[in-house]
């Protein structure tokens, strides 16, 4: 995958922007992220339902993190996790064999990477 082929939903990152507290110094783009890489990393492997979609299961516990439970916000978890798992490929953080998905040598370096950077990274495939 390349990075012209990650599609972005701008409705996707109003919502993003409403979720954020501009008290704290969590940002939910990155944050999210990371989460997503380390859980891969931690389980060593994470079963796919259908081509790059991991089981729903997955999710869950990134949606507690992060406060994404309500119903309503099905739709705009679903475009970020989408964008999370189209970024993670063209950037070879992941790679996928038969019906699982596993992090690779990259993702790895990325999670010791400054936030700053691993934000930098992300805001190249929004603008």
């Amino acid at each position: 995958m390349r990075k012209s082929d990650v599609q972005v939903n701008t409705a996707l990152f109003q919502w993003l922007n409403e979720q954020t507290d501009l008290t704290s110094h969590q940002v939910d783009l990155v944050d999210g992220f990371v989460f997503m890489l380390r859980k891969i990393n931690k389980h060593k492997k994470i079963r796919l339902i259908s081509e790059r979609a991991p089981h729903p299961r997955f999710w869950r516990s990134h949606n507690r993190a992060f406060g994404y439970e309500r119903q309503i916000m099905k739709e705009a978890t679903e475009q970020l996790y989408r964008f999370y798992i189209d970024v993670a490929f063209a950037e070879s953080f992941i790679k996928q064999e038969q019906n699982q998905l596993m992090i690779t040598e990259a993702g790895l370096q990325y999670l010791t990477a400054s936030k700053e950077a691993q934000l930098e990274l992300l805001f190249h495939y929004i603008w």
